[in-house]
């Protein structure tokens, strides 16, 4: 059981790096987002409950990444919370709404992915806006491909590291 959890905060910490790093950067910024098909993994093999907890302590992780912004003021703003609230809030409507409906198949795990990391991004960057400002920068639609392509991959790899059994997607 704690050997479990063990991994899971490797893996969680494995997902940080990566979005951290330019390994799997495909030009002008793109590169997948970790973080975010863990929790949904997580929430739709687990339950809502893991999605929830691995989407507030994976959208820590993801915050820190985002380091301080210096105001009008010469103050130093540091933006902890917005990765966090809306992969929570992801992970705990994967794992409370669609859980029960999910089947592991291809074209659904890459569904799953792209509309959930779609509404995560628009989430983030909707509290950006509100409590700093626009990014504009900021990608929806490049994102959401990438980690849609590349979901049904990280899913069955995830499924062989954790060895998670059939038995385990709707208890």
């Amino acid at each position: 059981m704690i050997l479990d959890k063990v991994f899971i905060i490797i893996g969680m910490l494995l997902a940080h790096f990566l979005n951290g790093s330019n390994l799997f950067e495909l030009g002008n910024a793109i590169r997948p987002d970790f973080m975010v098909v863990f929790v949904i993994f997580f929430a739709l093999r687990k339950g809502a409950m893991y999605g929830l907890w691995l989407g507030f302590i994976g959208g820590l992780l993801s915050d820190t990444a985002l380091g301080g912004e210096i105001g009008g003021d010469d103050l130093v703003y540091y933006k902890i919370g917005l990765h966090s609230f809306s992969y929570a809030m992801v992970g705990y409507i994967i794992g409370k709404v669609t859980r029960s409906s999910y089947t592991e198949n291809y074209i659904s795990i890459t569904i799953y992915v792209l509309g959930f990391t779609l509404l995560s991004r628009v989430i983030t960057y909707l509290l950006f806006w509100m409590f700093f400002h626009s990014n504009q920068s900021y990608s929806f639609m490049y994102v959401s491909i990438y980690n849609a392509f590349i979901g049904p991959a990280l899913f069955y790899l995830f499924t062989w590291i954790y060895r998670l059994d059939a038995d385990e997607l709707r208890t």
